[in-house]
């Protein structure tokens, strides 16, 4: 059996989640960086630039990762073929968050 594929999304591809406490814009800087910023709710106001990975774990499924500077760790598994997210956050606090989703390309 196979690993999955590294992926990385073009520089100036947009992401945006609707979650119902708050909604973040991810935006790729490169094939390994990516600005976070939450645009409304909870958090609105923060932003950070940090190193990502993504892999594709099949056709429409990729799961992207990465940590904040902050300290806090995000992995979301994005459907693109249902356009939603699942998502688990460990806050620099500590903790588990579970979130699910809408997701929305923007460019």
């Amino acid at each position: 059996m196979s690993a999955p594929a590294p992926l990385s999304f073009r520089p100036g591809q947009v992401l945006e989640i609707e979650f119902p406490a708050f909604s973040p814009r991810i935006t790729f800087r490169s094939g390994r960086e990516l600005t976070v910023e939450s645009v409304s709710g909870d958090n609105a106001g923060f932003v950070d630039t940090v190193a990502y990975e993504a892999v594709a774990v099949r056709d429409g499924l990729v799961m992207l990762s990465w940590q904040e500077h902050v300290g806090s760790t995000i992995v979301h598994v994005l459907d693109f073929t249902s356009d939603k997210t699942h998502t688990a956050v460990t806050p620099a606090q500590g903790g588990l968050m579970r979130l699910s989703g809408q997701i929305e390309m923007k460019s």
